[in-house]
């Protein structure tokens, strides 16, 4: 009689059908149309991204309609499981005070969520910003990338909390690794000033700054039509 070992070699040998099907109406009930942000408002992530006409197009409300992939959506989605997972462990260890809190201000309009409230034993409440990350970019982590370090650095100057902490999960394996911040007076200064230029500016930037996916680089000829 062959063995469990014996079987599965046989299996692996075997040409067996791909269930497309499945796989095509799963993805066709993922796939959506992501409609664009409303403008008039700065979020943490998008100045998060290094590029000036991005962040203009953004905050004019010029980014174009897109489809949004299941592939995408389900990526999202994961990063949404991966929040109520940690925030299960934040609760066992009795150190979550909150999660998802909001965080507004007016001058210039800036809207965020902080991710998490703790009780840390060194620092006291301190805010945690949530993060997955592919193993390869997780193996080269020595610090809080600069898009989540501009991140929590606006949660701790907007709720004034002078130390904050980015917590990355890889994707791969599940290991951690978290990286404590201290606020930087500065370093604020420095993202509302660009917050105000991009307000002052009346046509986008030409040129894009950011990486090969920014979506700028499909939007042309716009301008301010106020």
């Amino acid at each position: 009689m062959a063995g469990i070992k014996q079987i599965a070699e046989i299996n692996q040998k075997r040409k067996a059908p791909r269930d497309k099907w499945l796989t095509k109406i799963i993805d066709e009930h993922l796939t959506e149309v992501d409609n664009p942000p409303r403008g008039g408002v700065f979020h943490p992530s998008a100045l998060g991204n290094p590029c000036d006409r991005y962040l203009w197009l953004y905050y004019n409300a010029k980014i174009p309609e897109q489809i949004l992939e299941a592939r995408i959506k389900r990526i999202f989605q994961n990063g949404n499981f991966l929040e109520d997972r940690v925030a299960l462990w934040l609760t066992d260890l009795n150190i979550l005070i909150d999660r998802e809190i909001s965080l507004k201000q007016e001058l210039p309009p800036i809207s965020g969520r902080m991710d998490f409230l703790i009780k840390h034993l060194e620092y006291g409440e301190l805010p945690v910003e949530l993060k997955s990350i592919n193993k390869f970019g997780f193996t080269q982590l020595s610090a809080a990338k600069p898009e989540h370090f501009t991140q929590l650095q606006m949660y701790l100057n907007m709720s004034g909390y002078d130390h904050g902490t980015v917590l990355y999960e890889c994707k791969d394996d599940q290991h951690l690794k978290a990286f404590l911040i201290e606020r930087d007076e500065e370093a604020w200064a420095d993202i509302l000033k660009r917050c105000f230029d991009i307000q002052a500016m009346t046509i986008a930037p030409d040129k894009c700054t950011g990486a090969w996916y920014c979506v700028c680089k499909k939007v042309k000829g716009v301008e301010d039509e106020s």
